[in-house]
């Protein structure tokens, strides 16, 4: 869009879908997006000519990429609008509203179309003007004498050089340098252009030339990743579910390339799947929570398998097991013959009565160990469900203890439970 110093904003456009849309995904405020996008237009009149994000060409020995291209155009669109949230999360967002929209290789951002319409213009008017101006002299010099020859001393010595040098038999030829003007060059015939030639694109000023699409021969055909091994071995497991969590990581980030499997991933796919109790599938939901967290969006390159095989980081995205529903359909039932028994039925009963049956489903798989320090020992399942608790009850259940004079709740894990009892 070379050419104009303007941008203009339509007047339905601040209340319009896509960005009231926009907004919404990106939890800004609806005018401060649309200061945003007053500043993409403003980099866009520069930056975008065509009003598209064009594949860049192909170096020697590579197919284009559009796909790598497109990491570009994010990176370029966020700059440009000085995002300072997660990566990529500004240019999805346009593309969800469909302020961007993809077409075939490229991406158009449809707030350049009305200047691409203009400069269209432009140019058709440029080129009719330039006709008119080209008839209008040929016109005039219809009937103009030819030239006459030169009048200086030299220029008469020349001519006549030249004549003592040209036969007088060329006099009479057809030759159109003779008359002393310029012949026209003839057109290719049309047999003489090829079919398969590539379209180029013209650009406009200060932009490259680019071909519209790749010749046939050139097209590589996109092929689905290989399938994985069939499950048996341990170390066909480990790879069958580096594949899944690679298919998760294309579906959350399109366009990231596939990794290769670490090093030490098959040795830690056995020790997580041994601390969830063989649960595969809480293994896979632990990747996705991490595919969606802003801790891994934010790395570069993100979501990285190794980064998720850190013990600090895998752990974090585990859920719990989920408890059987029958186990809080009906009233609690606890061994009140202790202290901590009659304390926690008293709990549970106060919860049954509030009608919080979801917490209790999780609550009654909690067993009460003693009462220490003025804190009820609580035992619970392992480390996430104690994550769990901790997280969504743990509040709740330390004002219930001190309605009873107790100073809160301590959730033992089962290791620290036994040395508890004894």
């Amino acid at each position: 869009m070379a050419g104009l110093d303007w941008v203009q904003v339509d007047v339905g456009f601040p209340m319009s879908l896509a960005v009231v849309c926009a907004a919404r995904t990106l939890e800004m405020d609806r005018r401060a997006f649309l200061g945003a996008m007053v500043e993409l237009q403003i980099w866009a009149v520069q930056a975008l000519p065509s009003g598209r994000f064009e594949p860049f060409a192909a170096s020697a020995g590579h197919a284009p990429d559009a796909s790598a291209d497109e990491d570009v155009w994010r990176e370029a669109v966020e700059s440009a609008v000085r995002w300072t949230g997660a990566p990529g999360a500004f240019w999805d967002a346009l593309l969800r509203a469909g302020i961007l929209v993809r077409e075939d290789d490229s991406v158009r951002l449809t707030l350049c179309d009305r200047y691409v319409q203009v400069l269209d213009k432009r140019r058709k008017e440029a080129e009719r003007k330039r006709r008119e101006r080209a008839n209008k002299a040929s016109t005039a010099s219809a009937g103009r004498p030819a030239d006459a020859p030169g009048t200086s001393p030299s220029r008469k010595r020349r001519e006549k050089e030249n004549e003592k040098k040209t036969p007088s038999s060329a006099a009479g030829s057809e030759n159109p340098v003779s008359t002393g003007r310029l012949a026209p060059v003839p057109l290719l015939p049309d047999e003489d252009v090829s079919a398969d030639a590539t379209p180029v694109q013209l650009s406009l000023p200060g932009t490259h030339l680019v071909p519209v699409s790749p010749p046939p021969e050139e097209r590589h055909p996109i092929t689905a990743p290989p399938a994985p091994e069939p499950r048996g071995t341990p170390a066909q497991q480990a790879a069958a579910f580096f594949e899944s969590f690679q298919d998760e990581r294309s579906k959350a980030f399109r366009g990231v390339p596939r990794e290769d499997m670490p090093a030490g991933w098959a040795d830690w796919y056995a020790k997580a799947l041994s601390k969830v109790g063989g649960d595969e599938g809480r293994l896979l939901a632990a990747c996705r929570g991490y595919l969606k967290s802003d801790w891994g969006r934010s790395r570069q390159p993100v979501c990285t398998a190794l980064a998720f095989c850190s013990p600090k980081v895998w752990v974090r995205y585990i859920p719990p097991q989920q408890p059987d529903s029958s186990e809080a359909s009906g009233p609690p039932s606890v061994d009140v013959t202790t202290e901590a028994g009659h304390l926690w039925q008293e709990c549970l009963t106060r919860l049954h009565d509030q009608g919080k049956h979801y917490a209790l489903s999780w609550l009654t798989r909690a067993q009460p160990v003693d009462v220490e320090h003025g804190h009820l020992m609580l035992a619970v399942p392992d480390l996430y469900f104690r994550q769990w608790v901790e997280e969504h009850y743990g509040q709740m259940v330390d004002l219930l203890v001190r309605d009873f004079g107790l100073l809160g709740v301590r959730w033992l894990l089962p290791s620290q439970a036994a040395g508890a009892e004894r």
